[in-house]
């Protein structure tokens, strides 16, 4: 396995937890999604997201929660 693939992977693995596109990830402009729970995610992950940003490089991925964008 090659290491774009082993990265591919990743980026799929991200986009579920995240509530995003494998595809967000090579952007490179930021983005902020909403996040929500997703029984295909990571089981030890605690969804929905208060915040959490993720990298591979290009941008960054903001998965948050409704609380997070309403104004104070």
């Amino acid at each position: 396995m090659a290491n774009k693939d082993i990265l591919n992977i990743a980026m799929k693995q991200s986009a579920v937890g995240s509530n995003c596109n494998a595809d967000d990830f090579k952007s490179f402009e930021n983005k902020v999604v909403i996040s929500k729970e997703n029984p295909n995610a990571r089981k030890y992950l605690e969804l929905p997201f208060y915040c959490d940003l993720t990298s591979y490089g290009n941008n960054i991925v903001a998965s948050v929660s409704k609380e997070f964008l309403s104004p104070i």
